[in-house]
């Protein structure tokens, strides 16, 4: 797998934050998606209206031994907000470099995806802080945001530091 190290410049998103255990996003994601896709149709000074972003970071952990809460944000990029359309909640995410490689095939590509990754930045001493947000890049021209997926074909930029 092709992993690569890009720089990329400060991003200011606009989108619906999902916080559930893992095994509830794969539920409450895509609806999450279908919500900020309606939403977003007239929203202006969109950066792309092709390109949506996946935002998230390592799980919190839980202080009582329940399953632990991943946060995942549903998101679009704007170049400018006015206004934005009540729901939705910014998120700025700084300027930093990230190693990367794109997710193609079938499910059983993202984990192998995310694997090449950590091994990837583990083999050149790379971790990410504690406040680090990874992306996942999604263009719609080549990836639905929402099932059914009839494969899979995006970026995943994982922090470095």
């Amino acid at each position: 797998m092709n992993v690569r190290e890009v720089s990329r410049g400060a991003l200011t998103l606009v989108g619906i934050p999902v916080m559930a255990p893992f095994q509830e996003l794969g539920q409450r994601v895509p609806s999450a998606w279908r919500e900020l896709l309606e939403q977003v149709k007239d929203l202006p000074h969109r950066v792309d209206p092709e390109v949506f972003y996946g935002v998230f970071r390592d799980p919190e952990p839980s202080r009582d031994g329940a399953s632990a809460l991943y946060t995942y944000w549903v998101t679009t990029e704007v170049s400018a907000l006015a206004t934005r359309p009540p729901g939705l909640r910014v998120l700025n995410v700084p300027a930093r470099r990230y190693a990367v490689v794109t997710c193609q095939g079938g499910p059983e590509r993202i984990e192998a995806s995310y694997l090449a990754l950590d091994e990837w930045s583990s083999s050149k001493g790379f971790r990410p802080g504690p406040e680090a947000l990874g992306l996942e890049r999604y263009d719609t021209r080549r990836q639905r945001l929402t099932p059914p997926y009839e494969s899979f074909d995006y970026d995943i930029y994982k922090p470095l530091e």
